[in-house]
């Protein structure tokens, strides 16, 4: 009853928190319900330690890529001012990049920055991926490479660009449905990776049946959904975002272009707005230890995923007010786990400084992630002291419990963590140790059992024999 009447107080609190409106809201974080997908509410994961918004004269205008380099050095690619912005993490301006050096830019949208500082940037308007040296002068122009399988008509206009250790890069083309296109240093194509399919659906296919023959073509024209984004690891994996679709929105490759993240759907459904809006993932940035950090720019929050695809936090939103957007564009990460956001439309970047709450997280998750879960034992405990009722906390108890053999206390900590795989495993290993201790015990119980029955029949046998042979029935 009481547990009853709590969770009705907390829905209450919950709508209440929901109707009022975004300037008013405070900063908060939360999760979702493994089972049910409902809200819960968690400590605060990340507080807004600063914002930059001014960068010179003219300040941003409609930015739409930011990146961090080894350095700790941002980049941003001012788009319609035409320009590749560089500074430090306080917003100190250090470098601006375009005319100043003799370089034409037009509507730079991507900017992937290497090891010794020279700049990629995917130059949208013309066309091409320019690359700059770290002095912003001119070093050579990737434009549409030459090959049968791209087609003539085929308009090139790079949209985000990465590279990696064999010096490939990697281009998202905005007009491309077939993948990134993958160019070698002298221009040359070296195929496509994280190329996406059009789902099998019976709909389409009693349409097939059905329909006229321009019908047909129509459907024949179908395009799988776009990646919006890509990015890179430490260790060479590129993750991506697809929008439009309802499932694995977000990919992992290795090196073989085979999708290696968690097959599931990820973000949430609302309709907030009145509609129906679903998960709408722009950028992806990824910490050193694989915890995902993925920006949904029809929601305006981050969705923050640990290695294996379990959600860790959900925080953000839409406002005009610190720790909220108006339209974010681009996250990066840097070592110590800070998290910066692009906002296109405020033109400024938000920095966000984890808490004590979201690093215990990590740690855990880290530690769980490799298969420490004795290690990670003592992080999870710490974080059910600051919030009981975390999930993910329970289950990583849960693991660890099973590594001890404790099955009974394993399936209630898999209980508390809406985990019925996890608690059907513990029940199993239960079972069967419970089994193994009593085997003896109760074979022996169930011989004296059946010994017992067949004594009680054997006399009510010679019973009934001795009334009938006395009565004569």
């Amino acid at each position: 009853m009481v547990k009853r009447i709590s969770a009705v107080l907390l829905g209450c609190l919950l709508f209440l928190i929901c109707s009022l409106p975004a300037y008013a809201l405070p900063q908060m974080s939360y999760t979702l319900d493994p089972m049910h997908g409902y809200k819960i509410p968690i400590p605060l994961t990340y507080t807004v330690d600063k914002v930059i918004l001014d960068v010179g004269s003219p300040g941003l205008n409609k930015p739409r890529d930011l990146f961090i380099d080894e350095k700790g050095l941002l980049y941003i690619a001012d788009t319609d001012n035409n320009r590749i912005v560089k500074m430090n993490t306080d917003g100190k301006v250090l470098g601006i990049y375009g005319k100043e050096q003799g370089v034409v830019l037009d509507q730079p949208s991507g900017i992937f920055v290497d090891g010794l500082g020279d700049m990629f940037v995917a130059d949208t308007g013309s066309g091409k991926v320019i690359h700059l040296a770290s002095d912003g002068k001119l070093v050579e122009e990737f434009v549409k490479p030459e090959s049968t399988l791209i087609s003539p008509e085929m308009e090139f206009a790079p949209d985000k660009v990465i590279i990696d250790r064999r010096g490939y890069l990697y281009v998202l083309n905005k007009t491309d449905y077939s993948g990134f296109m993958m160019i070698d240093a002298m221009n040359r194509f070296r195929g496509y990776i994280g190329a996406n399919r059009v789902p099998f659906d019976w709909k389409n296919l009693l349409i097939r049946l059905l329909a006229t023959p321009e019908q047909r073509e129509q459907l024949n024209n179908a395009v799988p959904q776009q990646n919006a984004n890509l990015t890179m690891d430490s260790k060479g994996f590129i993750y991506t975002p697809t929008v439009l679709i309802d499932t694995d929105q977000i990919k992992k490759f290795n090196a073989m272009g085979e999708n290696i993240y968690k097959k599931a759907f990820f973000g949430e459904s609302s309709i907030d707005s009145g509609t129906l809006e679903v998960p709408y993932f722009v950028d992806l940035a990824v910490d050193q230890y694989g915890i995902i950090n993925a920006l949904d720019a029809m929601s305006r929050k981050i969705y923050q995923y640990d290695q294996e695809g379990n959600l860790l936090a959900v925080f953000g939103g839409q406002g005009d007010v610190k720790s909220r957007f108006e339209y974010p564009t681009s996250i990066v990460i840097d070592k110590s786990g800070t998290i910066y956001v692009l906002d296109r439309d405020r033109n400024n970047i938000q920095i966000f400084k984890p808490t004590r709450f979201a690093e215990l997280i990590h740690q855990a998750s880290q530690l769980h992630f490799n298969g420490r879960y004795q290690e990670a034992l003592q992080p999870w405990k710490e974080v059910l002291n600051i919030d009981e009722n975390y999930p993910l906390a329970h289950r990583g108890v849960a693991k660890a419990l099973m590594k001890e053999e404790k099955w009974k206390e394993a399936m209630k900590e898999f209980k508390l963590g809406e985990d019925q795989d996890g608690y059907s495993l513990a029940f199993a290993e239960y079972r069967h140790d419970f089994m193994r201790q009593y085997l003896g015990w109760i074979l022996l119980v169930a011989v004296l059992i059946i010994y017992v029955v067949y004594l009680i029949v054997k006399v009510m046998i010679r019973v009934t024999n001795s009334v009938i042979r006395r009565y004569g029935y």
